[in-house]
């Protein structure tokens, strides 16, 4: 999972801010002051990413306008807005243009999203923070597995990853199989599989002879002949492999 249960405001672990935090984190994917550029007319890249990704957590548009009145109620210079903002993706923001400015031009686009039902124009991710939140359990196998201090063979950190995850009862697994096919659906030829495979983490080439998107497939087709063999079942309730307000959490049957 890519994120804690941000509606959960008694965990111990809850905070203030928390979908300010994502919402900026959306805003750092994309590079310096080419971010923060939304308009009246225009949501901007970072927003638009952001906004796809909202339709799958009812609420979380309105939460982040929410989050936004907060910290320009209380200003910048607040002790606990600037202790959280710390932590946070830092706002590099354009040329003559405020903090301020940049969460207030947000707020437009929030607030038509929500009153529209939260639905937004399907597309190709456009960022790499919209590719993770997009297919978070295939790039916690890419981006934790497939990096460049790996020197086994491709399958044998892939059944590595599949064995660690087993105290998990393979959701995770599963998951990560059935993204594979929505990424293979979403990308139309081996470019958008390449660049989709670098955003998600992986920093590693396909095995001799394949291509990027033979690669896919294959991780896929092994993935799933490890679900059969160990007779994977759907979990019962909530799907722990997506947080659980996240629509894809509920089980498919």
């Amino acid at each position: 999972m890519t994120q804690p249960d941000i509606f959960d405001d008694d965990a111990p672990w809850a905070e203030w801010l928390p979908e300010l935090r994502l919402l900026l984190s959306a805003y750092s994917a994309v590079v310096d002051e080419n971010a923060y550029t939304d308009t009246d007319e225009a949501p901007s890249k970072a927003m638009r990413s952001y906004l796809r990704m909202a339709t799958y957590y009812p609420g979380r548009a309105f939460r982040a306008s929410r989050e936004i009145l907060d910290v320009l109620k209380y200003g910048f210079d607040d002790e606990d807005v600037a202790f959280n903002l710390a932590s946070m993706a830092p706002m590099i923001t354009p040329p003559g243009r405020t903090r301020e400015d940049c969460l207030i031009a947000m707020l437009p686009h929030l607030a038509a999203f929500t009153e529209g039902g939260e639905v937004a124009e399907p597309a190709v991710p456009e960022t790499s923070w919209e590719w993770r939140e997009r297919l978070p359990n295939l790039g916690n196998l890419l981006g934790g597995s497939f990096h460049q201090d790996v020197e086994a063979p491709h399958d044998v950190v892939l059944d590595g990853w599949v064995a660690a995850g087993a105290g998990g009862e393979h959701h995770e697994t599963a998951a990560a199989a059935r993204e594979i096919g929505e990424l293979r659906e979403i990308c139309s030829d081996e470019v958008c599989v390449e660049n989709a495979v670098v955003a998600l983490g992986c920093s590693l080439m396909p095995p001799d002879g394949q291509t990027y998107i033979q690669w896919m497939d294959h991780i896929a087709e092994r993935l799933n002949a490890h679900l059969e063999e160990v007779n994977y079942q759907l979990p019962t309730g909530r799907n722990p492999a997506y947080p659980p307000h996240d629509k894809r959490s509920a089980v498919q049957r």
